[in-house]
C-alpha cells in the first residue's frame, strides 16, 4: 500500500512496515525530525505500532496507519486532523486507541487536506479537523480537534 502527501510518500510493505521520504516538514515522515529524507527510510513496524501495520493514509502534511484496530496519527496538527485534541504537530506516530471509537477497531483511515476520516469494524465513520466546506460530515464547517461520530 502506498499514500502519497503533498511532498512526501509513505508505504507499508507486506511485513507491516511503515517506510517514507520526501519532505520532513512538521515531522510529516514519522522520524522524529523535520528533515527530508532522499531515500525511503523506515518509520517503523511492529517496534513502533505495536502490531502489524496493514494500511497507511496521506494528507498533504499528515499521515496515519492502521495496526491491530488502532490509530496512529502523525504531521501537521494545525486544524487539529491529528485527532489528539490540540493543533500541535506530531514528529512520531501517535496512538489513538479503540476507545476512541467507543471499543470498536479501526479498519481504514483516510487523509484528506487537514482532516482524516475514519471507519471501524462496527461501519461507524469518525472525523476531525479542518470543518470547512462541510467535509466532516458533521453538520458544520468547524474546526474539531478531536475523532467525532459522524
Amino acid at each position: 500500500m502506498a499514500a502519497c502527501g503533498h511532498d512526501f510518500t509513505a508505504i507499508v510493505t507486506e511485513g507491516g512496515e511503515v517506510w517514507a521520504w520526501g519532505s520532513g516538514d512538521s515531522g510529516v515522515l514519522g522520524l522524529g525530525n523535520d528533515a527530508h529524507q532522499l531515500v525511503p527510510v523506515k518509520v517503523g513496524g511492529h517496534d513502533v505500532f505495536g502490531a502489524r501495520v496493514v494500511k497507511v493514509a496521506a494528507g498533504p502534511n499528515h499521515a496515519a496507519s492502521v495496526a491491530a484496530g488502532t490509530l496512529w496519527t502523525w504531521g501537521d496538527g494545525e486544524y487539529g486532523q491529528l485527532g489528539h485534541g490540540d493543533l500541535e504537530p506530531r514528529q512520531r506516530p501517535e496512538r489513538l486507541g479503540r476507545e476512541m471509537f467507543g471499543g470498536s477497531p479501526a479498519v481504514m483511515v483516510a487523509c484528506g487536506c487537514a482532516h482524516t476520516v475514519v471507519l471501524t469494524a462496527a461501519g461507524v465513520v469518525w472525523t476531525c479537523g479542518n470543518g470547512e466546506r462541510g467535509k466532516l460530515g458533521l453538520g458544520d464547517e468547524a474546526d474539531t480537534l478531536v475523532l467525532t461520530l459522524v
